[in-house]
């Protein structure tokens, strides 16, 4: 409990919620408990045997519910058990002087840990009562802990259903509890207690070669109550086939990458009507493409895919006087009339996606009850082919006789223009109470039949848009023509002021450094923990973050971890650096123009609230973070980095950017910055290489242009 609530020098205090402490509970307690109570049912069943005092028991009245008694006496240790961590949970939150508690939170645990441990020791006692050798019962009982309820289960019990002993591995969210992982839960609890009822009764039947008929009675309850419980609850799975999956991704590499050099028109219009249903965890998109061909070269068929997590409920691609009906989620249409150069159609299109408990969620589409966020571009169509589909695994590659990947281009390659930038039209509905949080500036609202609507338009943003939605509490300031909306959960209120002063900092400091804001409104939106994956992400004037990284964070604990100023410094500067002004390509170095000059940003606005000393101590802390991270990858220079390597581009690109400010000057790489967005504006695609040219011409000696080969292109 007490690692979760300090997080140590990177992260900042977390607030001791109560949620916190469930879950901490739920992650740690399942395996102690099962070897607490595998040794526990172990001695005592064995107690009386050991000492002879069996000879005396068994002459007992009672003596035939033994079984009943030890399964009795370890309910309640593990109950007691149960309530001390909960009382100690209390207690940090009282040493943290955190006093809400929310027993929606702490009573769960029970379900989460109590009962499947209970369950658990219905099969240990019939383990000790089967097997005529204490020690033999007991290296069963262990081992039974790892094969059905330990970290393998998983794979050795791959029917979810049968996973009656598993313990909780998800989330609390203030927004939303447990969502309906609690409902399912229960469910599948019931059905193991069906089971359970089930071997006792045959257990006896065994042992005594009789029944008794209230037991008969209870058992087929509890078993037809289990089995149509584990209906429900299996309702809607779908098996994770990776072998399938591989399969898929080969056939479509092999039929489709011949697309990678043909003339493919280019989305440039989105129009959509995205329905949301939180309290059934679906959602429905209705959309509209406006497709231009903007080669030079007349286009014959047109590759379309759809995102296999969604239902294609229909698509028509309407091309001059065809109009072509799509129901593969990947199609290859013929055109009958070719798409002349600046010639466009329209691909009209609705999608749909629910999921169940039984799946899981995906953390970058959860549509939940209260607190949903969506990377929705992720499960729009897209046009042409999809590089993302291919498989990188060397071994499988060779094996199914792809060839090898193509590599990235370096930053030294020819520069490249391409006009992918799109002009949106959201229009987002959601449930009575709840707002939505879209891309672009929000242009109308309107309530109609219990739904809320929301309608937000951009123009000119790269094809990158996300949503969320949640019963919000809204603080706003209009400062220089500019909205700047915070939308927070009624009980993190505590950073949301610190939030609005650090916004306008950084408003003005990129606006007067790098040029001006390309929005009408700034929206900070909390989502739900349901969430993960990052600290916060930025989409073209909207930044999304979820509630239990830095938003609600005691930054108060430690002065020397603002990081709401890390927040709004570093997401908010990407609306210069790569979400609506630059677009990279795919190359080796693209990441230098995003996350490294974000981290500049935010070095720069630090320093600025705390003055260059504390600054620095948070460069020594990003030093720390490439040392210990560059000897776990091949180690590149910033110039050439990618994604995978975020060691460089963050933590290394920070400190090379704050020791160019020293070595030229603070102005100097602002004005080198200011100039680079000036002259590598959309349609181009520029380069890491464009960058360090700016950095060069503001050098006044070939002395430091040398100093800044060595920060960016060496090793």
């Amino acid at each position: 409990m007490y690692a979760e609530i300090e997080k140590g020098i990177r992260l900042p205090q977390k607030y001791a919620g109560s949620g916190l402490m469930a879950t901490t509970i739920s992650e740690n307690f399942p395996l102690f408990g099962l070897l607490i109570s595998a040794y526990f049912i172990n001695d005592l069943y064995w107690r009386s045997r050991s000492s002879w005092f069996f000879l005396i028991e068994n002459t007992t009245f009672y003596s035939k519910n033994k079984l009943l008694g030890h399964l009795l006496s370890i309910s309640f240790l593990l109950v007691f058990f149960t309530g001390i961590l909960i009382i100690q949970g209390i207690i940090f939150q009282a040493a943290y002087q955190y006093f809400h508690i929310d027993w929606h939170a702490y009573l769960p645990v029970f379900l989460f840990n109590t009962f499947p441990l209970i369950l658990f020791s219905c099969l240990i006692l019939l383990i000790n009562d089967t097997i005529r050798n204490k020690f033999v019962a007991l290296g069963v009982s262990v081992l039974v802990v790892f094969i059905l309820a330990g970290p393998v289960s998983g794979k050795i019990l791959t029917y979810p259903l049968f996973r009656i002993f598993s313990d909780f591995k998800g989330t609390y969210s203030d927004f939303n509890g447990y969502g309906i992982y609690e409902l399912a839960f229960a469910q599948r609890l019931l059905f193991g207690m069906g089971i359970m009822a089930t071997l006792w009764m045959l257990n006896q039947w065994i042992q005594l070669k009789k029944t008794v008929p209230g037991q008969i009675i209870f058992t087929s309850i509890v078993l037809f109550s289990g089995i149509y419980a584990g209906t429900y609850f299996m309702k809607g799975y779908l098996p994770k086939e990776k072998d399938k999956e591989i399969s898929n991704s080969v056939q479509y590499e092999k039929s489709f990458r011949k697309y990678e050099h043909l003339p493919q028109p280019d989305i440039t219009d989105i129009t959509t009507e995205i329905q949301l249903h939180p309290s059934k965890n679906s959602y429905q998109i209705i959309g509209k493409y406006i497709l231009k061909n903007q080669t030079n070269q007349p286009i014959s068929k047109v590759l379309i895919n759809f995102n296999h997590d969604l239902k294609l409920e229909n698509a028509v691609l309407k091309s001059g006087s065809e109009a072509m009906k799509i129901t593969e989620n990947t199609t290859e249409v013929i055109l009958r009339q070719t798409m002349q150069p600046n010639e466009t159609a329209v691909l009209d299109f609705t999608l749909s996606y629910q999921w169940v408990a039984v799946n899981g969620h995906q953390s970058f589409n959860a549509i939940i009850e209260n607190g949903s966020f969506m990377r929705i571009s992720r499960y729009f169509p897209s046009v042409g082919y999809q590089k993302d589909n291919e498989i990188e695994d060397l071994k499988i590659r060779q094996d199914n006789h792809l060839g090898k990947l193509a590599a990235l281009k370096n930053p030294e390659a020819p520069d490249v223009s391409k006009k992918d930038f799109i002009n949106l039209d959201m229009t987002i509905s959601t449930e009575k109470d709840q707002t939505a949080i879209g891309t672009g500036d929000l242009v109308k609202k309107w309530a109609k039949a219990g739904r809320n609507y929301f309608q937000y338009k951009a123009e000119n943003i790269p094809f990158r848009f996300a949503v969320s939605s949640a019963e919000y509490q809204i603080k706003s300031i209009h400062y220089k023509g500019i909205s700047i909306n915070i939308f927070y959960h009624p009980k993190h209120f505590e950073n949301v002021d610190h939030l609005l002063k650090n916004s306008i900092i950084t408003l003005d400091y990129c606006q007067q450094n790098f040029g001006k804001y390309p929005f009408k409104t700034i929206n900070f939106a909390e989502v739900s923990s349901f969430t993960r994956g990052f600290a916060a992400t930025a989409y073209p004037s909207s930044v999304f973050m979820p509630e239990d990284m830095v938003f609600h964070a005691n930054i108060h604990a430690d002065q020397h971890q603002d990081v709401i100023n890390e927040l709004a410094g570093h997401e908010l500067s990407h609306l210069w650096w790569g979400n609506s002004q630059i677009n990279p390509d795919d190359r080796e170095g693209a990441v230098m123009l995003t996350e490294t000059l974000a981290m500049y940003t935010e070095m720069m606005l630090y320093k600025k609230m705390h003055g260059k000393a504390e600054m620095m101590k948070r460069i020594h802390v990003h030093q720390q973070i490439y040392d210990n991270e560059k000897g776990l990858f091949e180690n590149i220079p910033i110039y050439k980095a990618t994604g995978d390597a975020a060691h460089i581009s963050y933590s290394k690109g920070a400190v090379a950017m704050v020791k160019l400010s020293d070595l030229i000057g603070e102005e100097k790489v602002n004005a080198a910055l200011h100039n680079f967005l000036k002259n590598n504006s959309y349609p181009k695609k520029p380069t890491s290489m464009d960058l360090i040219n700016e950095f060069y011409k503001v050098a006044p000696n070939e002395h430091l242009k040398k100093q800044i080969d060595l920060l960016f292109k060496t090793i």
